[in-house]
């Protein structure tokens, strides 16, 4: 009964439950500093979302919260990045450096990654603070904080109401027109859990090829983008992923809550009229990004297609880690994230040529990550 490994293992729980109740009382302390639930369809919740937060971390308290929260997830990163690096060897083909491999980095390398690490805690605060902003709000379980808010509208609603009938449109149950962010365990369902990811991955791809091409004009090139691309062979996952300029890392990383924002709210140009996404739902979209990202950075030969019911032999390719590696080697091509389909329609989709030339001096040592001829130079 009072054996080591039953007092280990007592000692184990007490732990685990008080940084379990340490962060939710974190979560709470910075859910109260987001603004409540609005009826615009807009994305101006975003706005005043970070003016908010400005205003709120004035406070040690929050200061402190929000650094807790980088420190957090930039290990959750480190994990990520070392498990994307490591797990796919021995269960993946190599793809041969055919470009220059950065093998040291500089001072400013170390810099911009450090800079946009730090920059992790604000992203993961306005992401999921802007799902928080936009929940969905129920009669029933609303806090006092949201039913005095609610009055609010409503009496405002009322002095405004212009409908002939003098019906009353006042929804409680949607904070705006399309759908909401879902938070409640027992509200998780496929719709709003796997159904938005894919929705998600295509939107965000929208506008991040549409970037992309932006930085690699000519006049802006040398300014942002021409620092990522000082590696012609990335092969560190997330490290040689997050190795770009803060500018470009801030926009990267934002552009995922105007994705959110798009697909929740919906699209009215396209009829798209929005749809409820959970936080497991956008948690898994963020995680799934960091994973891809992580794998267009690393040698790992790594694809994923659906099949096409007889339409194809090998199937639609989805995903293709060799993608990115030509663009590293030719960059006015390729410029997707997480998937080509856009660079496709657009016309600057270019193949992965496994008959391009191999130079053997450029190929990595597995023992030490850099080129062979390194300790030669």
């Amino acid at each position: 009964r009072n054996s080591p490994i039953v007092l280990a293992s007592a000692k184990y729980n007490i732990a685990m439950n008080s940084i379990i109740n340490y962060f939710v009382a974190l979560s709470r302390r910075l859910a109260a500093t987001i603004p409540p639930p609005s009826e615009k369809n807009t994305l101006w919740v975003l706005p005043g979302l970070i003016s908010r937060m400005v205003e709120e971390l004035t406070t040690t308290q929050s200061l402190q919260d929000m650094a807790i929260l980088t420190v957090t997830f930039v290990l959750v990163m480190e994990l990520v990045s070392v498990s994307v690096y490591h797990i796919p060897k021995g269960l993946t083909s190599s793809i041969p450096v055919r470009g220059k491999h950065l093998d040291m980095f500089s001072w400013k390398d170390y810099l911009f990654i450090f800079v946009n690490k730090c920059m992790t805690g604000i992203f993961v605060y306005c992401y999921f603070g802007y799902l928080w902003a936009v929940r969905k709000v129920e009669h029933d379980h609303h806090d006092h904080h949201d039913h005095n808010h609610n009055h609010v509208l409503r009496q405002h609603h009322d002095r405004h109401d212009y409908n002939n009938e003098g019906e009353e449109h006042f929804s409680e149950s949607h904070c705006c027109n399309g759908g909401s962010g879902i938070w409640a365990l027992e509200d998780l369902s496929l719709t709003n859990t796997i159904l938005p990811i894919p929705v998600l991955l295509v939107v965000y791809d929208f506008f991040y090829t549409l970037l992309h091409w932006f930085l690699h004009i000519k006049s802006v090139y040398a300014f942002v983008h021409k620092h990522h691309h000082h590696q012609k062979a990335p092969s560190r996952a997330n490290i040689d992923a997050v190795n770009v300029h803060p500018l470009e890392y801030f926009l990267g990383e934002f552009n995922h809550v105007l994705a959110l924002h798009l697909v929740v709210k919906g699209i009215p140009l396209l009829g798209f009229k929005g749809m409820d996404v959970s936080s497991a739902g956008a948690l898994a979209f963020i995680s799934l990004g960091g994973i891809l990202a992580g794998l267009n950075h690393t040698r790992h030969d790594v694809v994923a297609r659906i099949p096409c019911l007889g339409l194809s032999k090998t199937g639609w390719t989805i995903f293709d880690s060799k993608h990115h590696d030509v663009h590293h080697r030719i960059p006015q091509s390729n410029y997707g994230q997480y998937t080509v389909v856009w660079d496709r329609i657009f016309g600057t989709f270019r193949e992965y040529d496994q008959n391009d030339r191999v130079n053997p001096a450029y190929q990595l040592d597995p023992a030490t990550g850099k080129t062979k001829s390194f300790k030669k130079e």
